[in-house]
């Protein structure tokens, strides 16, 4: 039966949690990994309603995008919203996953469907992830083992760039070994020097699961001791990062383009901020709280910028520079962007019964 990690490795492989904030609290935040999970629920907040619609379908694992638990917690007594929350889930023993800042960088996670809901192409990171946390694998295979070792690591979580996976270079060259007079070598004979055809293979991995790649890599590997090696990626990181940033398909100004945010968002209305006659060729988005990327909005040359919240400051300086800001809500600009996301969980998951939330509401509603 699926349990509480397989739903956790899930969500690690479409939103990496190496990808979340330092600052951030994301992955399995409260339950144990062994507990057995049929039915799954999804949604932005675990709440009073949330809880409770988990609780009518039996679920047994919720994933959010806001996490419940953000600073160290001395005590659950039930003296705090967030105490009580998790004490009613832990009670009934419900898993919570969190997926919050890792989930807004990740590629194909909340910034890139907000991006396509508004019609942004060639979309680019506003402020890219470095590549902390990543590592590329190399190991030398003779050319029999190669498609072995390869599929190896593929299966202990190697090779994902992006939206790709199964990623990996192998180039042939010849290695020498003499094996030792206490060595059992599948090649070659102990004292004399082997030359062997051998590929060089090389992988991308998350540091988190490089141990578990090395090892799968070597169960596999014919050789009694396999080279193989680990080194640290340094380069930024180009598909994955907080917000999007590119060009609108259709060109229009910043009125026209708030009027089109409100009827995709389902909003009865949009804070416009700036010129408003601006024209509109190169837009910058982040879906929720966006106030800490105007500097990056600041630099990336775009006109307008789309976000869920900012503060008046902000928006004032965004208008200083010419360009618009389009508030859309924070609730909003995500749980959209989690509907058009949760198909991605879902097949993720397949085989057990996800859920999104159908009771969760924005934190106010003006009529």
């Amino acid at each position: 039966m699926p349990t509480v990690a397989d739903v956790v490795r899930a969500v690690d492989r479409l939103a990496p949690l190496a990808l979340a904030e330092e600052w951030d609290n994301v992955g399995l935040v409260l339950g144990e990994p062994p507990w057995p999970v049929r039915r799954v629920l999804a949604a932005l907040d675990v709440c009073d309603a949330t809880c409770a619609e988990a609780e009518r379908l039996r679920a047994d694992a919720l994933v959010v995008h806001h996490p419940l638990i953000f600073q160290a917690v001395k005590r659950l007594t039930g003296d705090s919203r967030s105490s009580r929350v998790a004490l009613r889930l832990l009670a009934a023993r419900r898993a919570l996953i969190v997926a919050h800042t890792n989930l807004d960088a990740a590629p194909g996670g909340l910034s890139d469907i907000l991006a396509q809901m508004v019609g942004l192409r060639d979309a680019e990171p506003l402020a890219p992830a470095p590549s902390a946390g990543k590592c590329k694998i190399v190991v030398f295979v003779p050319e029999a083992a190669l498609e072995g070792v390869r599929q190896a690591a593929f299966a202990a979580g190697a090779g994902r760039i992006g939206e790709y996976a199964e990623c990996s270079f192998a180039a042939a060259g010849e290695g020498t070994f003499r094996p030792g007079e206490a060595a059992r070598p599948a090649v070659g004979e102990r004292g004399r020097r082997t030359r062997v055809r051998e590929f060089r293979l090389e992988v991308l991995a998350d540091d988190g699961r490089a141990a578990r790649i090395v090892a799968a890599v070597a169960r596999v590997h014919p050789y009694e001791e396999p080279a193989i090696d680990v080194y640290p990626v340094k380069a930024a990181d180009p598909w994955s990062g907080v917000g999007r940033v590119g060009l609108l398909r259709r060109p229009m100004r910043a009125a026209v383009f708030a009027a089109r945010v409100k009827r995709i968002l389902r909003r009865r209305a949009v804070a416009l901020g700036g010129p408003a006659d601006a024209l509109i060729e190169r837009l910058a988005l982040c879906p929720g709280g966006g106030g800490n990327m105007v500097p990056a909005v600041l630099a990336s040359g775009s006109q307008a910028y789309l976000t869920g919240e900012l503060a008046m400051h902000q928006v004032k300086e965004l208008a200083a520079a010419g360009i618009a800001s389009v508030q859309a809500g924070h609730y909003e600009t995500e749980r959209i962007a989690l509907e058009g996301w949760f198909p991605r969980l879902a097949e993720a998951l397949a085989g057990l019964d996800v859920r999104l939330s159908r009771k969760e509401r924005p934190p106010a509603v003006l009529k």
